[in-house]
């Protein structure tokens, strides 16, 4: 199958190290119900991390139908993480918007500040001593 140019846009946002990327993926299918849904928390998300190095991309697989097999997507939506290019946390189905806040979170240096300023709470990984 031919790589779509969504997909080859999104490669190389995943891979420029620029920052984490949380993607959420969905069809037209879906697009008003649980997977609106989603893309809703996530659109917050993106203005509630505005200013950090977190990044966020939501694709319609029916337009990317590529992808389907590249990340292997067997549930919508579904939303997956990716930290220094790498699929960091995979999450299938509609997700609490404090999961996806707290699973990007975790990878931002002024995670502190972000939550302070957001309203997210989330346990920080701990320094072993």
């Amino acid at each position: 199958m031919m790589q779509s140019n969504l997909s080859k846009r999104l490669d190389a946002m995943i891979s420029d190290g620029k920052g984490p990327v949380l993607v959420s993926f969905y069809n037209g299918a879906c697009a008003d119900g649980v997977c609106g849904v989603q893309n809703s928390y996530m659109g917050k998300l993106e203005n509630d991390l505005a200013g950090s190095m977190a990044r966020f991309e939501q694709v319609d697989l029916d337009d990317a139908p590529d992808l389907i097999e590249k990340y292997q997507i067997a549930t919508l939506p579904s939303a997956l993480l990716f930290v220094d290019g790498e699929i960091y946390t995979r999450l299938s189905g509609l997700t609490d918007p404090g999961v996806l806040a707290c699973a990007m979170l975790q990878h931002l240096e002024d995670a502190g500040s972000l939550m302070a300023r957001s309203g997210h709470i989330c346990p920080l990984p701990q320094i072993a001593a």
